[in-house]
């Protein structure tokens, strides 16, 4: 069983090729949520990176999950990706609004930014700290934001230093063309923990995975060995008494119930 101050979920819930593997097959999707709510008590909303929340689906979602339940939400790319942190005030208070409605089950806030180079909006870290400043100073303290970057050069002393003044989480995330965070940790230790939680953006490759199946209802790649790589950070981490959120995708493994249920038998291995 693992610890209280350790919640591992999934990054989206709804996906149709976990019929049948994880949800039942007679199971209508609108009864998905409620379902996966009985196994995982946390989930990285991923459709809020695509669309607007609204107040009625946030409510809806709220309703359909237990108490302890919480919600890590994506940004809109829109934001993120579209506007670059700048002139989406509005975008910004539309998706406080919606949030709102799910009270203290709104626990993160996921601002997941694209790769960029020296020709993009923010050519360097020094650019997209100038950007992050006033935007993060919108965002209430209600909720733990996270900030995912994808340029490898960029992670070092001056966005992390950056991101634990503004009490900011550094995302630590496993994908494509990033240095994976256990070695992260070797380097860095303890300096990455910038926020009041850790959190774990285990995603994996994708277009590897994809040129392998194109169906995501079993593990289809052995994962144990960086899975306790990834278990030995985490109880490095917790034994700094920060608590730790971890996500896992498809794209890790195959599945991503499965690798949740991997890293849930690994844990019980005497360390």
């Amino acid at each position: 069983m693992l610890p209280p101050n350790l919640r591992v979920g999934t990054i989206s819930w709804a996906k149709e090729d976990w019929a049948g593997s994880f949800y039942p097959d007679d199971l209508p999707s609108d009864g998905h949520l409620a379902h996966y709510a009985k196994r995982f008590t946390t989930v990285e909303v991923d459709a809020t990176f695509y669309r607007t929340p609204t107040p009625q689906m946030c409510r809806r979602w709220a309703e359909q999950t237990p108490d302890g339940f919480r919600f890590a939400m994506k940004m809109m790319k829109r934001v993120t990706h579209d506007k670059v942190l700048e002139g989406c005030e509005a975008d910004l208070q539309r998706f406080l609004a919606a949030a709102a409605e799910m009270g203290p089950k709104f626990a993160f806030g996921v601002l997941q930014f694209g790769y960029f180079n020296r020709k993009s909006a923010c050519p360097d870290v020094g650019a997209f700290l100038k950007r992050l400043d006033p935007f993060s100073r919108l965002c209430p303290p209600t909720a733990t934001w996270v900030v995912e970057v994808r340029n490898p050069a960029w992670i070092g002393p001056e966005l992390l230093d950056f991101l634990r003044e503004r009490r900011l989480a550094f995302a630590l995330a496993e994908t494509d063309h990033m240095p994976r965070p256990p070695e992260l940790w070797a380097k860095y230790g303890d300096r990455l923990l910038t926020g009041g939680a850790a959190y774990a953006r285990i995603f994996g490759e994708r277009k590897k995975i994809e040129e392998m199946t194109s169906k995501f209802d079993k593990i289809i790649v052995d994962r144990a060995s960086a899975t306790r790589e990834w278990i030995a950070l985490f109880r490095a981490v917790l034994g700094k008494g920060v608590p730790v959120w971890a996500y896992y995708s498809n794209y890790y493994a195959g599945h991503a119930p499965g690798s949740v249920e991997l890293f849930e038998r690994l844990w019980e291995e005497k360390p």
